[in-house]
């Protein structure tokens, strides 16, 4: 495969991996104590304490979260961002699968708003294979002033694997930027701004069985958007953060991940199935309503 096409794929993989574009894997079970990673999937319209992680159709992964300093994984506007990017990797699945609260949240759906990913109207469901392994993201930076969230970060999918092939979800090195903006109705009040989000370890659940979004509202994005210049891929601070995450991937651990021409390297496997792909526990888990 030529440099140019291998950049060209990756830049099409990044677009896709989320419905969003905004800046997108066997069998292991959780290892996180929680009794929704088993039940079936049961549509968002129902109570969000009736909300069940869909583990038959998006598989058995888990996602370990990091966050850059001073950012407090537990605090109110990194919950925010936890949810929106997990809600946004169910969403690909289909609509009915997205956490329980992301449809209100999520902009009205159109065609020029149809790249907002909490719940994807207009992407086609049940298109992806189920996945094992582990999903790693990371918070680079949050900003909260006049009742507005902003956040920037990055996600990895170099630790998932597909349950029913074991081949890797990514091949080649897995760095894809995320960012979004949600507002606080002017007159609400967020509930769960004061509350104590952190659990004790080895508690909680999968996925949340609250509504975790609410009052807060996502803005569009359009996929018509200008995107700001770049640095090269190698440079960039989601790509410097995936290069530490492939080393934690038994599978890929020690390989280069850039060819000598700066583009992406192509990835063989170590191993497969959970040695290769670990299953880590979900971090933070969800608190228990």
């Amino acid at each position: 495969m030529s440099a140019a096409l291998r950049y060209v794929l990756l830049a099409v993989a990044a677009c896709l991996s989320v419905a969003g574009c905004s800046t997108p894997e066997p069998a292991a079970q959780s290892s996180t104590t929680s009794t929704s990673s088993s039940a079936q999937a049961i549509p968002s319209t129902v109570p969000p304490s009736e909300y069940r992680y869909p583990v038959d159709v998006a598989g058995p992964y888990n996602v370990v979260w990091s966050a850059s300093e001073p950012i407090d994984l537990n605090g109110r506007a990194a919950e925010l961002t936890r949810a929106y990017v997990e809600s946004c990797q169910l969403s690909i699945f289909g609509r009915q699968y997205v956490y329980p609260g992301a449809m209100d949240a999520a902009p009205p759906p159109s065609l020029d708003t149809s790249a907002s990913c909490l719940w994807a109207p207009k992407r086609p469901e049940a298109t992806k294979p189920a996945y094992f392994g582990t999903l790693y993201a990371h918070i680079l930076e949050v900003d909260v002033a006049d009742r507005r969230v902003t956040a920037r970060g990055c996600y990895s999918t170099n630790g998932r694997a597909e349950v029913e092939t074991q081949e890797p979800e990514s091949d080649e090195l897995s760095a894809i930027e995320f960012s979004f903006t949600a507002r606080l109705p002017n007159g609400a009040t967020d509930p769960r701004e004061n509350t104590d989000r952190a659990i004790p370890a080895g508690t909680g659940t999968r996925a949340p069985q609250f509504d975790v979004f609410y009052p807060w509202k996502f803005d569009a994005v359009r996929w018509d958007k200008p995107r700001p210049a770049q640095s090269p891929f190698k440079d960039r601070p989601c790509t410097q953060w995936a290069v530490d995450k492939l080393n934690q991937v038994p599978a890929f651990s020690g390989q280069s991940p850039f060819a000598a021409d700066g583009y992406p390297n192509e990835l063989t496997p170590k191993m497969f199935g959970e040695e290769g792909f670990p299953t880590l526990p979900q971090t933070p888990a969800w608190p228990v309503p």
